[in-house]
């Protein structure tokens, strides 16, 4: 990285740590490998970690199973976007939706919160933690949010919004990134949250203090916006490890990293 290159990135940090977007982290991927995130693997040796150790078929882990979207859904989705967008947005580079943050109630609660967190960024309320784990199909510390479980959910209770699943490679293109920002874009102009569903590996990048402890880590979260290049998330991991911020931001080419093997719902 150049060292204008270098400069604008932490512009792009500055203005979010000033707006209170998200906590700044210490380290960043080129840095040694920290307790709470971040690591040296490069793009591809992260991929290769996580062919080698993923099992979709255990039900114990968030983001297991669950089919990509078909054309049929993605063309329907493209429409909805299309038709919906607000023409005050159009030229748009920076959106946040309200903020809205609630800790997991157990370990195994991701799925759960990230559901309350992003309905509500809708301003759409009235279902609990624990409401949702009893229609997912999961109880305190047992079991995982499976990806069409969390598909259902979103579908069933956005009052009418579309979400579709888009699944990641285990390494990701440039055009998987930009893609990804797109999608964030339009999702949060019209005041939906996208969700995510990181794969975090050993020594490979990480959510905002997430432990980076020789541990597999499976996910949920939900945006909150963008900034250019740059995403806003929320963390329901505040109750699971001290360290996590309920909020932060990372440039799109890392949340899309780590959510390489997995993906979003958008």
């Amino acid at each position: 990285m150049t060292i204008a290159a270098k400069a604008t990135t932490a512009g792009v940090l500055a203005a979010f740590v000033l707006a209170g977007l998200i906590t700044p982290q210490a380290a960043s991927a080129a840095d040694s490998p920290s307790v709470t995130g971040g690591g040296t693997l490069s793009a591809q040796e992260v991929g290769a970690a996580k062919a080698a150790n993923d099992d979709r078929n255990d039900k114990s882990k968030d983001g297991w199973g669950g089919r990509n979207a078909t054309a049929a859904e993605l063309k329907a989705k493209d429409a909805y976007m299309a038709a919906h967008k607000p023409k005050s947005l159009t030229s748009a580079t920076s959106n946040m939706l309200p903020y809205v943050h609630e800790g997991q109630w157990y370990n195994n609660y991701c799925g759960p919160a990230t559901l309350v967190m992003a309905l509500g960024m809708r301003g759409i309320w009235g279902n609990d933690q624990g409401t949702f784990a009893s229609w997912i199909g999961i109880s305190p510390n047992n079991g995982g949010t499976g990806v069409d479980a969390m598909g259902k959910q979103l579908n069933d209770e956005a009052g009418g919004f579309p979400y579709v699943r888009i699944n990641l490679p285990y390494t990701p293109t440039s055009a998987d990134v930009a893609a990804f920002k797109n999608r964030l874009i339009g999702d949060t102009d019209v005041r939906a949250s996208l969700v995510g569903n990181a794969m975090e590996v050993y020594n490979g990048p990480h959510l905002v203090g997430h432990p980076n402890n020789g541990s597999t880590i499976y996910h949920w979260f939900p945006f909150q916006g963008y900034d250019g290049d740059w995403a806003a998330y929320m963390d329901s991991a505040t109750t699971v490890w001290s360290g996590v911020p309920p909020r932060s931001g990372m440039p799109n080419s890392t949340l899309v990293t780590i959510m390489g093997g997995r993906g979003y719902n958008w």
